[in-house]
């Protein structure tokens, strides 16, 4: 190869990365640094330092800052809570700007069936319903300190967003209930990173999944007033990355 063809290869190269990444960079709800800043948000994970977050010793090795993001291999030991990684700091009123992946290979597994009102279909054997669907792993977002309280990531039929806590619990409003699941699957393909924004005031919460609203207001009785913010451990791998928290004044 001369040195005309190799520099022409390396350009070809470049211009190729360049379009990757403002293809990356243009995916739909994806916000940059910038316009959160303006917006008044402020980093919680910055690209290299976990400093805001509550590292435990059964963390090291699991939750990892490496290439700009939090990798989690699934694998952290403790109880459910101590495996998720929160936040040393507790927030009230806010919205949350975070975008998340599951990098697994897909595979097919037996997904529950979630009908309008919240319950899983059951057969008449009193056992769920379930169809076969491409699985690439299940975590989620908690909020206030409280596991109820969550954004849920998961490679259901039905989306991502969903308030997993509130609407499995049968002691809930059916209006409660129906309001904690997604309006819509907006979630990008396995591998690929999507954005979420999350907003709670008071007992209300909702949720934009890359620029779309799959969470109008859902009313979440019995909500703590605040509470640490946490990425949810749940046996699989997930990356996190762009977190950016807006504190909400109280009225």
């Amino acid at each position: 190869m001369n040195a005309v063809t190799l520099l022409t290869t390396i350009a070809m190269v470049s211009i190729s990365f360049s379009a990757l990444e403002a293809q990356e960079r243009a995916f739909p709800g994806k916000r940059t640094a910038t316009a959160l800043k303006e917006a008044g948000f402020t980093p919680l994970y910055d690209g290299s330092s976990l400093s805001k977050w509550d590292v435990k010793e059964n963390h090291l090795g699991h939750w990892e800052s490496k290439n700009g993001f939090i990798h989690y291999d699934g694998q952290s030991l403790g109880t459910h809570h101590e495996r998720s990684l929160w936040t040393k700091d507790s927030f009230g009123d806010f919205e949350l700007y975070v975008e998340w992946r599951l990098p697994a290979k897909p595979t097919l597994k037996p997904h529950p069936i979630v009908l309008y009102n919240g319950d899983f279909l059951m057969g008449e054997d009193g056992k769920r319903v379930t169809r076969p669907h491409p699985d690439a792993g299940d975590s989620g977002l908690y909020f206030r300190g409280d596991v109820k309280c969550q954004a849920n990531i998961w490679s259901q039929v039905l989306g991502s967003g969903e308030i997993n806590g509130y609407r499995t619990n049968k002691k809930m409003p059916q209006e409660t209930r129906r309001a904690c699941i997604p309006i819509r699957n907006a979630d990008r393909p396995f591998g690929e990173w999507n954005a979420f924004l999350v907003r709670i005031v008071g007992e209300e919460m909702s949720v934009v999944l890359n620029g779309e609203k799959v969470i109008n207001t859902a009313h979440l009785p019995g909500l703590p007033k605040s509470g640490p913010i946490a990425l949810q451990h749940h046996g699989d791998t997930v990356d996190f990355r762009n977190m950016w928290v807006r504190e909400i004044a109280s009225k």
